[in-house]
Formats: structure tokens, sequence, C-alpha cells
């Protein structure tokens, strides 16, 4: 693994949800210093209650910064102040001024040079060149262009060809991902997600139903995540019609209306849980469940929550998107959403094998994406370095 050395990540805020970028991040901490760059979201803001409190928050880690202590050694969290209106050339100025000043601020005071750049956000390319980088990391996590709610994939899509161009590495999550980055930029690899295989088994879970679904008698057919617009509500009513002794249970942060889903009394809401949790609530799963639309957006995705639920060992039903037939001999995957109901059905009889999933994660551990990334850069460096000496 790469030691001694600087890493300026710019991504999602640290610490708001379990994200690819902050667990791979987290294996380069102990032997490299990384000063983390929390940024705004890409679309523009919308009078919704979801947008009120997230600008509120915004606003609110404006003027404070996680106290050092609570964070991990060599890791420092920065937010400058950046409006989401980069669609106004004069917002666009301010925000490259105050993010350029306030990172080089910091960068004195921890005494960073020439650092690794990392991205996981198109608009980070409106930084790049200002901070003396030895070279610039893109990992692409997602199509933003056509991210639900996206309402600026023109800007989107010039920041992030700006981004490609301006790359040494690019890492993709997805082979549709990969594919489309690869034939920009030749130096793309493949970075599918990772997982924490023995934090999710849920063999040694104390199997004690939780006290907010201790009510529940019938089989529970879990799903936890963001509830957005990529979540097929129609067959989650399925779900519910198809056996009333079934309790469907969403556990995660709402962004859209369930309408009358709510008041159905074989379906339960939850508020998202932490990370840490996450394994006591799927351990009570009878069946676990991927309802996603399938379409542009999520054919390009590579759900984080796939190999999660893999490693608890719960019979999993998904819908067929195209990066979930890696593990088809492990899943049950519904061809269409009104077969999604049927399969969960016969997926309650099904018998795992806990020894074959974890084998079939087997090179899907964080520590591995981590050694992988860490091998692509210190190529990389190796070989600028060899250029650099060859010039001269």
């Amino acid at each position: 693994m790469i030691k001694g050395r600087n890493f300026l990540v710019f991504s999602d805020d640290w610490g708001r949800h379990p994200f690819s970028c902050q667990h791979i991040m987290q294996h380069f901490l102990p032997h490299n210093r990384v000063l983390w760059v929390n940024t705004i979201g890409l679309r523009l803001p919308r009078l919704s209650l979801y947008d009120v409190k997230r600008a509120a928050g915004k606003i609110a880690s404006w003027t404070s910064n996680p106290p050092q202590e609570a964070l991990p050694d060599n890791l420092r969290i920065i937010s400058p102040v950046m409006i989401p209106f980069n669609n106004v050339s004069s917002v666009r100025n301010f925000n490259r001024w105050n993010v350029v000043r306030t990172v080089r601020k910091y960068m004195d005071e921890w005494d960073i040079r020439n650092p690794i750049f990392l991205a996981t956000v198109p608009n980070a390319s409106e930084y790049i060149g200002y901070f003396d980088e030895c070279i610039v990391s893109y990992y692409c996590v997602d199509d933003f262009t056509i991210w639900p709610g996206m309402n600026l994939p023109g800007l989107v899509m010039e920041f992030e060809k700006k981004l490609l161009e301006k790359a040494d590495i690019v890492m993709a999550v997805s082979d549709e991902l990969y594919s489309a980055k690869k034939s920009v930029n030749k130096s793309t690899f493949l970075l599918t997600h990772g997982v924490d295989v023995d934090h999710f088994s849920t063999a040694t879970v104390t199997q004690n139903r939780l006290l907010s679904l201790a009510d529940i008698q019938g089989p529970i057919i879990g799903f936890y995540g963001l509830i957005d617009s990529h979540l097929d509500v129609e067959i989650i009513r399925m779900l519910l019609d198809w056996r009333v002794d079934w309790t469907v249970v969403l556990i995660g942060t709402k962004r859209i209306d369930l309408g009358t889903l709510e008041s159905r009394p074989n379906f339960r809401w939850l508020p998202a849980v932490p990370y840490e949790q996450l394994p006591r609530y799927s351990s009570v799963f009878d069946v676990a469940i991927i309802p996603y639309v399938v379409n542009q957006h999520t054919n390009t995705a590579n759900p984080l929550k796939l190999r999660e639920y893999l490693a608890t060992g719960k019979p999993i039903v998904t819908t067929a998107m195209a990066e979930v037939f890696r593990f088809k001999e492990h899943l049950r995957i519904a061809a269409k959403p009104e077969d999604f109901a049927s399969e969960v059905d016969k997926a309650l009889s099904d018998v795992v094998d806990l020894e074959t999933r974890r084998e079939c994660l087997k090179g899907d551990a964080w520590t591995d994406k981590a050694q992988m990334v860490s091998d692509w850069i210190e190529e990389t460096l190796s070989a600028k370095s060899q250029a650099a000496a060859g010039v001269k």
C-alpha cells in the first residue's frame, strides 16, 4: 500500500452516509495524509423540504469544521463556501476563487505539498492545476448527467469532459461507465464497489427482533438505502398485495412521497440507520430486495448494497439492472416488475450456503479495492517520474 503521500479529495460530505470513496480512503489514512473537501451538489436546488434541510446543513458546515479529535488520524475535513448556481458565471468564478483560496490556506497550515488530487464529483474539474498536484485521478461513481432531478446536465457534462481530459487515472464503478469513460481517457480502469464481509455477516448478529420491528409476525421483505425515484413504488405495492402476511420494510431517507403505502398494515418505513447498525437490521430480513426501476441511469449504476446484501447471507431478489448479472448465480432476478413478487415468494424457501456466498465476494473487500487504487497511483507516479527524467 502506498505510504507517505498527501491526498486532496473532492467528494461528498465525509460521514454523511457510507459511500465507496470514504471506504477506500480509510485504508490510506494510517500511512498517508488526507485533506478532504466537502463539496456541493451539481443540480440547482428546489423549494423542497429535502433541499431546504440540505442547504441549512451546508451553511452550518461552512462556519465550523469537525473537531480534529473526532476524526481518524491523518484526516482533515474542510467545507469551503460554495454557492449552488454554477450556471451563473459570476457565481462560478466566486466558487473557484473561494475554494482555491480556502484549500490553499489549509494546505499551508498542514504543510501539504504535491498532493494526489482525487475527485468523485465532476465540478472538481474547476480546481485542477491550482494545488501543484502530482497526479489527477477521477473516481467515477455515477453518471450525474442523468441523475434523477438533474437540471443542469449540459454544465455537468462540461465539468466531466474537462475532468476526463485532465485526469491521469480514471476509475469507473460499472461496465457501462467504464466503456463510456475509456473512450475518452485511455487510462480508465474498472473499480467495482467493495464490501466489509465480516461487518455485514448476520451469522454473528444476535437474532433478537429489533424493538421497532418486534410486533411483526410474518416474513419481513427488507430494503435499506436512499428512498428516491430509483425505487419502483409499484413493485412495493404488488408485494403488499401478493401476501398480506408479508411485511415490506423500507429503511432510509425519503426523497419521494410513498403515498398510500404508509397506511397499509403490512408496510413499515424506518428512518436511515447508521452504517454500524445495518447488519442488525438486515439480520431480521427474510428476503433482501433491490426493487429499482430499470432505466438508462440504473443500468450505469453499481448498487453498493448488492454486495452488502450478499455478505449478509440472506436470499436476495432484484430487478434486472446490468450490474446485478455479475452475481446472477446468487440472486433471484425479476426479468419484469410484475415477476418480482413471485421471485420473492420463491426466495423465502431458498437455503443459502454461507461459504459459497463468501467465496463469490473474494477480491471484493474494501482492502482489495484500496490496494488496486494504490497500485494504479504508484504505477502512474513511476511513469511520470521516468518521463520527467527522460526529458532531462
